[in-house]
């Protein structure tokens, strides 16, 4: 019973060959892990944008319909659509060292 249990305790040791094998599928794994992630960015992307028109279709409907809501909801929703629709100015590397 107990040179059972040596038996399977001992581990075998890989020849370089299998190593060499186990690297190649673990790096073709991987490379199928990455192109999936890059995949499922792609298609985050795609979802947000989509949600983006969505908000922005709702807001304007909001200002479209203006006498239905609030005086500060539509206030707000007209904020968030001048935020939306106004690019970002990145800082240049001048503004940043004055």
């Amino acid at each position: 019973m107990e040179e059972k249990k040596q038996k399977t305790n001992v581990q075998k040791k890989l020849s370089y060959d299998e190593l060499e094998n186990a690297a190649k599928q673990i790096s073709a794994q991987f490379d199928a892990v990455i192109k999936e992630n890059n995949q499922l960015k792609v298609m985050l992307q795609k979802a947000q944008l989509t949600n983006l028109y969505t908000e922005l279709d709702f807001k304007f409907k909001v200002l479209q319909n203006a006498e239905m809501f609030s005086t500060e909801f539509v206030e707000t929703c007209v904020k968030s659509i001048e935020e939306i629709m106004t690019p970002e100015v990145e800082e240049t590397k001048e503004d940043e060292q004055s």
